[in-house]
């Protein structure tokens, strides 16, 4: 069992006994899934998994909580605990198609391109439908080099209940194959749909960086800390965009054109 794994199901003993010994009124799961779910949102991986991982220590029932924490450890890039935790997620609850895109997407950043594309078709296949299938499907066709990934994103947003945070989601998978282009159009939908979400100027401000367009790079995480005021992770990157030089510049722009 590696060091994530174990992590994940055994060290909270000492936080239990904390909170036994608390006077202060404890969260339920859907308290403790809300606020992974935001976090989430924000990019902020770690704390959103140790919130899912809460979630699911009072009742291991919720779906979206293994969903969330194979997509945090994917975030993260821990990608093989992603694998394992899908694996172990899917031996309580065979065949969930929102189970088998997560372990889809672990799989695709592992560059294990036939099992990313059978679990893809397995969770397509699966009773029920959403736009994170379509996300997952989409991300497996492109780290493949096939075609037709463009068309499963747009499909995942023609599926009731996509929001503004989905357009966030395909954004940040085309961020992650360098493809900067295609996740500003993205965030731009996102932007239109709901210009008051921080998530979004922040991952703007990443895209806009890593296109070398530094100013509205700066516009974009001044525009995030408007709206959440004194966030770390917007203020850091705001500062690292303060300091970038040409030679950065043309590196980023090189690195994306790859």
């Amino acid at each position: 069992m590696s060091k994530r794994f174990g992590k994940l199901e055994f060290d909270d003993e000492q936080r239990r006994a904390q909170q036994e010994a608390s006077p202060q009124r404890r969260y339920d799961e859907h308290e403790y899934l809300a606020e992974a779910q935001e976090e989430h949102r924000w990019g902020q991986y770690e704390r959103a998994l140790r919130l899912y991982t809460r979630c699911l220590e009072q009742s291991r029932a919720v779906v979206p909580a293994w969903v969330g924490q194979v997509q945090m450890l994917v975030g993260l890039g821990e990608y093989q605990e992603a694998r394992l935790w899908s694996d172990k997620a899917l031996e309580l609850f065979r065949d969930n198609g929102e189970l088998l895109a997560a372990k889809a997407q672990a799989c695709a950043r592992l560059k294990d391109n036939r099992a990313a594309m059978a679990c893809s078709d397995a969770a397509l296949q699966s009773p029920g439908s959403s736009p994170w299938r379509w996300q997952a499907r989409g991300e497996a066709l492109l780290a493949n080099g096939q075609d037709y990934y463009e068309h499963c994103f747009r499909k995942s947003l023609g599926e009731p209940g996509a929001d503004w945070f989905d357009r966030v989601v395909i954004a940040r998978i085309y961020m992650y194959y360098r493809r900067a282009g295609n996740a500003l159009q993205y965030l731009k939908q996102a932007e239109a749909l709901d210009a008051s979400q921080g998530a979004v100027w922040l991952e703007m401000g990443h895209c806009q960086a890593a296109m070398g367009a530094t100013a509205a790079a700066r516009a974009s995480y001044e525009k995030c800390l408007e709206l959440r005021p004194k966030f770390r992770a917007a203020m850091q990157a705001l500062d690292a965009v303060e300091q970038m030089t040409f030679g950065d510049w043309i590196k980023r722009v090189l690195r994306i054109r790859k």
